[in-house]
């Protein structure tokens, strides 16, 4: 009796360790001569329960994947049809090239190289490089024992995996775990990425308050992106006097999609300037940015029409309208952390979009609606109204009211033509004497300047004359309202350094 119970206990104990949780990826890397390293993937998983897995495959797949434990079909390219015993295990392999890499580089992100089980995006994932060529070493976020969470295939797109003789690699401390910086082939270089990210990682850290576990910033690629645990910068990033900004940018923009809501495609400039305005108050509140550099980045914007700089600029009305709510109790950042809160409640791929998530927070954190904005800034392009003065007398919106610019004749069409033509009668340019099919010798002119004369040098009929010189200033009839961000003038340090307190949010 007890025997037979011991043996049912080792088979209950057996079917457990056979039945994992996790879906496996095994990586080899081959060189190849003359091109990029070809990738052999071989992934472990338990088929699902109703005897069919859908797999959606990478994009640059170069042979036909072959799977055991399942018979295979194709319904289209980019998916296969794995027909097998309710929960069987399984083994897919497939080959692929790393695009855009020399022949000892590796530097790719996981949406190329990992297929992925449909409908599973919170179920667990490890990674384990197999073999590697002679003198090689590799480094990816999903290492074991990198991370303080269990990476779930949710994470792979992003992921990072680099390989090759000349990786390089510097470490940091940071709060929470370790950063490991990596480039190819400069060791100065691992070790400059990893001082100016050090920094700005621990500052966003502080802040969001959920940052934990090591964490790669990687050189050496396209564009800059950044996952769960990870952030990809340019290859050409390090060869900038000064790329603190742009990596502040990219942190903080690979923030919003993994903690604060779901794309949104309609308002993807909107959330590109909300992150330029954190980028800016996270540094700011370590101490990283001087005041008056947040400053002008924001009289930039303002200037500006694009999607992103308006984003901004609606940051900041949002930030001055929660603090008069709440009577200076709250802002904008109790908004955002709200949402991050919020979004954490949901499993992988599920959470509401950014800005769905935005408005909700904004309800129930300072019962702001948020809607009337979205129509007229975000889906309109009116006016983005602010106050004269925001943060406690720290910031000025001086609106000044002048003559729109107006040269009077169609400056484009005469300057190619090396003739006056569009002389509008009454106006600044016919005042001054300028008439229609004038020859023009030279001029000086700046498109929108009102504080210089426009001055235009008219070639005589007589050659032997000196050419004659019309010079006035391009004032319109109509008046044009400007608006010029600025710090308060006049201040003490003791003042500046509460207004970057203020701005800061703190």
């Amino acid at each position: 009796m007890i025997r037979a119970f011991l043996i049912a206990a080792v088979a209950l104990m057996t079917m457990g360790a056979d039945r994992p949780s996790s879906v496996d990826y095994r990586l080899d890397v081959a060189p190849e001569a003359g091109g990029p390293p070809v990738l052999s993937v071989e992934m472990r998983l338990r088929g699902d329960a109703d005897g069919e897995t859908r797999i959606v495959l990478p994009k640059r797949v170069i042979s036909e994947p072959t799977v055991s434990g399942a018979a295979m079909t194709a319904p289209d390219t980019e998916h296969r049809l794995l027909q097998h015993k309710p929960g069987a295990r399984l083994t897919v392999r497939y080959r692929l090239r790393v695009p855009g890499a020399g022949p000892n580089v590796l530097a790719i992100t996981g949406n190329a190289v990992f297929a992925v089980p449909d409908g599973r995006a919170d179920q667990a994932a490890t990674l384990r490089w197999n073999r590697l060529p002679r003198g090689w070493r590799s480094l990816s976020d999903l290492d074991p024992g990198l991370t303080a969470w269990a990476p779930r295939l949710a994470d792979l797109d992003e992921a990072v995996l680099l390989a090759g003789p000349d990786l390089r690699i510097a470490e940091r401390g940071v709060p929470g775990g370790v950063l490991r910086a990596a480039v190819f082939g400069d060791a100065a270089g691992a070790a400059r990425l990893a001082d100016l990210t050090a920094p700005l990682l621990g500052a966003q850290r502080a802040f969001t308050g959920d940052g934990s576990g090591s964490f790669l910033v990687a050189a050496g690629f396209e564009a800059a992106s950044g996952g769960r645990g990870s952030l990809t910068l340019p290859a050409d990033l390090l060869t900038r006097s000064d790329p603190s900004d742009e990596i502040a940018q990219a942190l903080t923009r690979s923030w919003i999609p993994q903690r604060l809501g779901g794309p949104a495609p309609d308002a993807a400039g909107l959330m590109l300037g909300v992150a330029a305005f954190y980028a800016d108050r996270i540094r700011l509140r370590d101490g990283l940015l001087p005041y008056s550099a947040a400053v002008s980045t924001l009289a930039m914007a303002d200037t500006r029409r694009d999607a992103r700089s308006r984003g901004l600029i609606l940051a900041l009305k949002w930030d001055e309208d929660v603090r008069r709510k709440s009577a200076g109790k709250l802002d904008l950042d109790d908004v955002v952390l709200r949402m991050a809160e919020h979004y954490r409640r949901f499993p992988a791929g599920q959470g509401p979009d950014v800005i769905t998530g935005l408005i909700s927070a904004a309800w129930v954190t300072a019962e702001i609606d948020l809607r009337p904005d979205l129509a007229r800034y975000v889906q309109g392009s009116a006016a983005i109204p602010l106050l004269e003065t925001m943060f406690g007398g720290c910031l000025d919106a001086r609106v000044t009211v002048a003559p729109g610019f107006d040269a009077g004749f169609d400056a484009a069409g005469s300057f190619a033509t090396r003739t006056v033509r569009g002389v509008r009668r009454g106006g600044p340019a016919w005042n001054s004497g300028l008439r229609n099919g004038m020859k023009l010798e030279n001029w000086t002119f700046n498109a929108g300047d009102m504080n210089r004369e426009i001055e235009l040098n008219i070639r005589p009929a007589n050659k032997r004359a000196k050419p004659r010189k019309v010079r006035y200033w391009p004032y319109g009839d109509m008046d044009v309202e400007t608006r010029k961000l600025q710090m308060a003038v006049g201040l003490s340090d003791a003042a500046n350094a509460a207004c970057t307190r203020n701005i800061a949010g703190l």
